[in-house]
């Protein structure tokens, strides 16, 4: 009976954050269509830390499940599709009738076949990198360059930036391109790990003390250090290829 309850604990606990995520996403959709769209926002951004503490649970308890998988699927496609897209109409693309519904739709679309292929692809936490552009990540970009304008100019002052940016982040959720997942939270003699524990500490810090201003850069080098190290690994082996390609007598 004992194992019976700490089993439960451990498969529930995670999901509690779950649900908390899939809240605050709910509460973005509530907030944007009010005209709230700092608060709309910054909930974006609160449903990735619960979506963020609920993988780390899930690792530390083991409490993984399919069914957790799914309900984490659930959560992300309201708090990272389904809330940055209704942000993004009712902040600015309401104004331009059809193609502005269907470049806000795009987060949704692309966060959803994004999410599709995580679940069939998923054999558990412990991974080192992802297939496409995590779909949280593309909610924090958008999210964080709403605030970061609102921050400097108190308004959307840059939403022409806005449509490449949807287009740019919706193709990488899709794509193949590997993204590095989190470090580890470990001293361990792993200088790859190290490296990126202390990069990570210092983002966060800076985070921490400058909020508004400084989310939207990190997570946006964050996107494109993937782009960049994919094309470098490409050329790279194009360049092996023609090295080894064998020359005839």
């Amino acid at each position: 009976m004992q194992r019976f309850k700490t089993e439960t604990v451990r498969r529930v606990f995670p999901g509690l954050f779950t649900v908390a995520n899939s809240y605050c996403g709910f509460l973005s959709v509530i907030y944007a269509i009010d005209g709230n769209y700092l608060t709309a926002a910054w909930l974006i951004i609160l449903a990735a830390v619960m979506d963020g503490i609920d993988g780390m649970v899930a690792r530390i308890t083991r409490g993984y499940s399919r069914f957790g998988v799914e309900l984490d699927s659930l959560a992300d496609i309201i708090s990272f599709g389904l809330a940055p897209s209704v942000l993004l109409y009712t902040l600015y693309f309401h104004q331009m009738g059809k193609v502005g519904v269907v470049i806000s739709f795009l987060p949704l679309l692309c966060g959803g076949i994004r999410l599709a292929r995580f679940n069939i692809m998923f054999t558990g936490y412990e991974k080192e990198n992802y297939v496409g552009l995590p779909i949280p990540m593309q909610a924090i970009t958008l999210s964080s360059f709403i605030i970061f304008n609102f921050d400097i100019w108190n308004d959307l002052k840059l939403p022409q930036g806005l449509i490449p940016m949807i287009m740019f982040l919706s193709l990488l959720m899709i794509s193949t391109i590997e993204y590095e997942s989190l470090p580890k939270f470990t001293l361990r003699k792993d200088t790859k790990n190290l490296v990126k524990l202390v990069i990570f500490l210092l983002a966060s810090l800076t985070i921490m003390l400058f909020p508004r201003l400084a989310i939207f850069p990190f997570i946006f080098i964050f996107v494109l250090h993937g782009v960049v190290r994919w094309g470098w690994h490409l050329l790279h082996h194009e360049e092996d290829e023609v090295v080894d390609i064998p020359i005839s007598d």
